[in-house]
């Protein structure tokens, strides 16, 4: 848990109806999806908070650099992630009539804060590419360098011996001369 993405409820309820603007560049540790990584963990934020009764909404834009290898070539690629996010984050508990809050397109609020690393740690890991092009020309390593074909010998299938377990399969071939398999 990241201590500079937890806002107190409490303050943030006293000003009930104004919006906070919350700018701040962060750090948060593991944001990678396979070999693409956020460089250092490095996300910066530019957000505002809105309270809505009992629900918050947060809106804004959450940037970050990434890099990784081209997944052709290998080369090194990096890129720039410029997200807009807008969500709600609704109490975690029933309401004054007892109904559970309706969870499936929303962030819970816990007891004493609001947590904005669950929102940018899902906005930066959803947008990361999976399996980035250095350019999309890109047709791979250098055939020079990394062959990727094998050298087959010109040597022609009769100048192989045969293996005598296969030898009963011989019959079968059309262009072999035995009229016992017609």
């Amino acid at each position: 848990m990241t201590e500079n993405l937890l806002f107190p409820l409490d303050a943030l309820r006293r000003r009930h109806g104004s919006i906070r603007e919350v700018m701040l560049e962060t750090t948060l540790a593991d944001l990678a999806v396979g070999a693409v990584r956020v460089v250092e963990g490095q996300v910066d934020l530019s957000l505002s908070v809105e309270v809505r009764g009992s629900e918050i909404a947060v809106s804004g834009s959450v940037s970050a650099d990434w890099t990784a290898e081209c997944r052709r070539c290998l080369e090194p690629v990096s890129g720039h992630l410029d997200l807009h996010v807008s969500e709600v984050y609704v109490p975690d508990r029933p309401d004054g009539e007892g109904n559970q809050p309706d969870t499936g397109d929303v962030y819970l609020l816990g007891e004493e804060n609001l947590d904005l690393e669950p929102l940018v740690r899902d906005a930066v890991l959803l947008t990361l590419p999976l399996s980035p092009l250095c350019r999309d020309e890109c047709l791979g390593p250098d055939s020079e360098r990394f062959p990727t074909l094998l050298e087959i010998p010109d040597d022609s299938e009769s100048d192989r011996p045969m293996d005598p377990r296969w030898a009963v399969l011989d019959a079968l071939r059309p262009d072999s001369g035995d009229d016992e398999a017609t």
